[in-house]
């Protein structure tokens, strides 16, 4: 008791936290987010903690990504226990009982709050599933366009490459229009592109390019192969600054706007960030307005720490 009579109120205060953490851990176990994930000389770490934090520092893109790996998510909850231990030690020791550490640990603890309270707002801001629905549905009638899939083709190709001179030009073209004439007389296209085509990558699927849509391939290509309006049908030669290809038409997929239905999953989610994002900047811009700034103070600030800086070896 002497030890911590000695200690800082904000000292005090950790340790507090950190032993009530630790007795309110080892109470939840027993339930789902209670459920122990590590264990060590620190006590118990949740279920909860690891979710907790694994929202914090995962970035929403990567999360579906990180818990689909066991691997990931055991390595990311032992660093979690491992700076638990050093926190631990960190108290033991006093370290952050100096001013300078204690404006961090209240900055680090500010920080956390804040996060936290944008959070509940942005929950409270997004409306419930029926709500969302109507909202999705007056977004859908009033952009159509956006969720309209572009008109697609299934093509395949056959390659004969030009040489860098051009000195073989004419004798590559008269190959193409002879591959034209084979074709045109009932020679197989998966066979001749395999044995002739200069593209191995599509060579070795018969010279299939699957679907595409327009503006996907360059322009004499896609020019040509748009142009195509049956199934079977060929163009070519075609010269692009690949070389000259021999191209067919496999199938034609006309545009389309998609359903409602279709398109709600992506929409709900849509509209849910759209919300949390404009009621984040809301409350973030409400509070940032109330700060007053001392230029003169910022000013001596910056100074300060230039000058320190060069007088650095």
């Amino acid at each position: 008791m002497q030890s911590m009579r000695k200690m800082t109120r904000p000292a005090r205060a950790l340790l507090l936290a950190a032993a009530l953490l630790a007795v309110g851990a080892a109470a939840r176990a027993a339930d789902g987010d209670g459920a122990v994930v590590v264990t060590g000389p620190a006590g118990p770490m949740t279920r909860m903690e690891v979710e907790v934090m694994a929202r914090d520092l995962v970035p929403p893109a990567d999360q579906a990504r990180f818990w689909a790996s066991p691997d990931n998510v055991a390595q990311f909850a032992r660093s979690l226990y491992t700076q638990r231990l050093l926190a631990a030690d960190a108290l033991k020791a006093g370290v952050g009982t100096d001013p300078r550490g204690e404006a961090y640990l209240k900055l680090l603890r500010e920080r956390g709050l804040a996060e936290l309270l944008l959070r509940q707002r942005e929950r409270a801001t997004v409306p419930d599933a029926k709500a969302l629905d109507a909202y999705a549905r007056s977004e859908y009638q009033a952009h159509p366009e956006q969720f309209r899939l572009p008109e697609e083709v299934h093509a395949r190709h056959i390659l004969l490459a030009v040489a860098k001179d051009g000195s073989d030009d004419a004798a590559v073209k008269a190959r193409a229009e002879k591959l034209m004439a084979e074709l045109r007389g009932g020679a197989d296209f998966a066979t001749l592109a395999r044995e002739q085509s200069a593209d191995k990558g599509s060579a070795a699927r018969g010279g299939d390019l699957g679907m595409f849509a327009r503006g996907k391939m360059v322009p004499e290509f896609d020019q040509a192969v748009f142009a195509l309006r049956k199934p079977g049908e060929l163009a070519g030669p075609v010269k692009t600054q690949f070389g000259y290809h021999v191209i067919e038409l496999v199938e034609r997929k006309p545009g389309e706007v998609r359903s409602f239905d279709q398109v709600l999953p992506e929409l709900r989610e849509q509209l849910r960030a759209k919300l949390e994002a404009n009621e984040r900047r809301a409350v973030w811009d409400g509070a940032q307005g109330k700060a007053q700034v001392d230029e003169a103070a910022v000013k001596s600030l910056s100074a300060d720490r230039r000058a320190a800086a060069a007088a650095k070896p």
